[in-house]
């Protein structure tokens, strides 16, 4: 055993133990003293207003604000904005630093040691700030044997602190740690007008502050989809560059795609370019990355793909081809329509619609909720963009019009209504109907299903039930089915009991499962008016011998007889219905949980259907 090496290594633990017990273990940490630790530093992060760091004596950057409520820049060693988080999360941690340890100077020179056993000599970083007319210089020396603190001195005060080494660790290492990673700031930008200039990809954004809406500018004037630039602008405010790549003033072009541009944005006040960035090629190790350069600053970097893609809509892209824009508010309180058939719908002060003037009548709330929906849900396609003759799309005069008004009050407690949208309809071509706005010199296209929706006549909109009693007042109900090669008649009958049979003593059936059918019935509602008038039963599929229910009803000595007819399809692939209501026909859709219901519950369990 070699015993000469053996002592050599404990003689050394024997040094590190009593360095630790006799230096930094004697030192008294303020928390022990049981009194309200006390700050290192007397400053406020928020007054702080320059922030120079050197490492090793190697200038690495200077940040500045004008104000303390200014946004940072970096000053040296280039001008470019700063990223405020890392910067106040450095400077708050500062301002409630506390020391774990302090050694006073006369301990320092008690035990003769000198600031460069602490790595003071030459400081591994020196923080300069700048705070409330003051100035606080921090000198950061080694990392204690333990590692996780830091030894450090204010300059021109004797002694050393020990602290945390957390506080160094926010130190950035590189002026790029501090740039500002934002590809534009539009919360400090005070552009009027956003343009796109490229290859096929020239239009401009301008907001309306009046109306509050976008519209564009080039290369002709329209209204703008709100939606889809509120969304682009989303995607310029949240890019994010992920490398700089280039500070130098006269880089390459060619090599980052940029002589040409692929595409340039530019954020515009009045004639004056406040910040443009150019787009580039992407790089050909990262497809999902394109070179970038803000013109304000030179700088070449990459900022995802993803918002050039954006950019790189049309002009058409961007339009907005609703042609009703109701107001924010929802607040719609006539409505006009002007055709074939003329009527106004007013709504009451109590919630309700009433439709006409000289014999009004109640409106059914759902339709006009639905009506209104489908004004300002309806997009067009454009068929022309500007029309001087508007004879050939029948427009001129509009086949039909809807007026849209809201109520205003005005100082004197007035009130009169104010014209909020209004929407003509022309000549039927095909499966597409020409409409348009009279704001605009535009002719759109609207499919024939969506004008189908609007109500052209008054008796599209009353209330949409169809017949109304209690399962009570039935006495019989007879369902016929027109079946491929026959016609079938099945009668149920309701004693005085209240149970339901077949006719003709053939059988008993559920009758708590048909009292709610029949209770159903009672109740029946319409989906949507379709047509009036026995002229249209052909037209809708309507046969003599068609499938059909049949409700009698006690009334005393005058039974009364309720028929509900099924006829061709509907657009919603279900029979239309036909019933006679206030001693008139209509036709009309059922709801379709309600048809469902009727063939399983009734139908279905009458005229089975055949086993495969």
């Amino acid at each position: 055993m070699k015993w000469k090496p053996t002592w050599l290594l404990l003689g050394l633990a024997a040094l590190l133990f009593a360095f630790i017990f006799l230096i930094e273990r004697h030192w008294k940490s303020t928390s022990d003293s049981g009194a309200p630790p006390e700050r290192l530093l007397g400053l406020r992060a928020a007054e702080v207003t320059n922030v120079q760091l050197l490492l090793t004596n190697q200038l690495v950057l200077r940040a500045e604000r004008a104000r303390t409520d200014a946004p940072w820049n970096l000053l040296l060693p280039l001008n470019y904005p700063a990223q405020a988080y890392p910067i106040e999360l450095l400077l708050q941690a500062l301002e409630i630093l506390v020391p774990a340890t302090s050694i006073p100077q006369s301990e320092i020179s008690a035990h003769k040691r000198t600031i460069a056993q602490y790595g003071l000599d030459v400081p591994q970083a020196t923080l300069t700030l700048l705070h409330n007319g003051q100035r606080t210089a921090l000198l950061f020396g080694s990392k204690t044997a333990v590692g996780d603190q830091v030894y450090l001195q204010v300059q021109n005060q004797p002694g050393v602190h020990v602290v945390t080494s957390d506080v160094f660790d926010h130190l950035p290492r590189s002026h790029n740690d501090w740039r500002d990673t934002a590809l534009v700031d539009l919360a400090n930008v005070g552009f009027s007008r956003l343009e796109v200039r490229g290859a096929g990809r020239n239009y401009a954004l301008e907001f309306d502050p009046t109306n509050e809406v976008w519209f564009l500018s080039k290369p002709t004037v329209a209204r703008a989809d709100t939606a889809k630039v509120d969304a682009l602008l989303r995607q310029v405010r949240d890019a994010s560059v992920s490398k700089f790549i280039s500070d130098h003033p006269r880089p390459d072009l060619d090599l980052y795609g940029l002589q040409p541009p692929v595409l340039e944005l530019a954020f515009v006040k009045g004639t004056n370019d406040l910040v443009v960035v150019q787009f580039g090629k992407s790089p050909t190790n990262d497809p999902a990355a394109v070179f970038a350069r803000r013109m304000s600053h030179t700088n070449i970097v990459l900022a995802p793909k993803s918002l050039l893609d954006v950019l790189q809509v049309t002009y058409s892209d961007l339009r907005n081809l609703r042609l009703v824009n109701l107001p924010a508010s929802g607040s719609v309180d006539v409505i006009e329509v002007i055709g074939a058939e003329s009527f106004v719908v007013r709504h009451q002060t109590n919630g309700t619609w009433i439709v006409g003037d000289t014999q009004p009548f109640a409106a059914d709330p759902g339709l006009v909720r639905d009506w209104i929906e489908a004004l300002a849900k309806i997009e067009g396609v454009i068929e022309k963009d500007v029309v001087t003759d508007l004879t050939a799309y029948g427009l001129n005069p509009p086949a039909r019009q809807y007026v849209i008004k809201s109520a205003v009050t005005n100082a004197t407690g007035s009130v009169s209504n104010r014209l909020v949208a209004e929407l003509n309809l022309g000549l039927l071509q095909g499966e597409k109907v020409f409409a348009r706005r009279p704001d605009e010199a535009t002719v759109y296209s609207l499919t024939r299903a969506d004008v189908a929706r609007l109500p052209s006549a008054a008796w599209q909109l009353r209330d949409r039930r169809v017949w109304n009693f209690t399962t009570n007042q039935v006495s019989r109900v007879s369902i016929r089915r027109a079946l491929p090669t026959n016609t079938v008649t099945k009668v149920l009958q309701r004693s005085s009991s209240g149970s339901w049979n077949l006719a003709a003593g053939s059988g008993a059936i559920d009758s708590r499962a048909f009292d709610q059918v029949v209770q159903d019935l009672g109740e029946l509602r319409a989906a949507v008016w379709v047509a009036r008038g026995e002229e249209n039963r052909e037209k809708y599929g309507f046969k003599e011998n068609g499938d059909q229910i049949t409700i009698e009803l006690k009334n005393g000595d005058k039974p009364h007889t309720l028929t509900l007819e099924f006829g061709g399809r509907a657009p919603n692939n279900f029979p239309y219905t036909l019933a006679v209501v206030d001693a008139q026909t209509w036709i009309f859709e059922l709801p379709v949980v309600t048809f469902v219901q009727l063939v399983r519950d009734l139908i279905n369990p009458l005229f089975p259907p055949p086993t495969p």
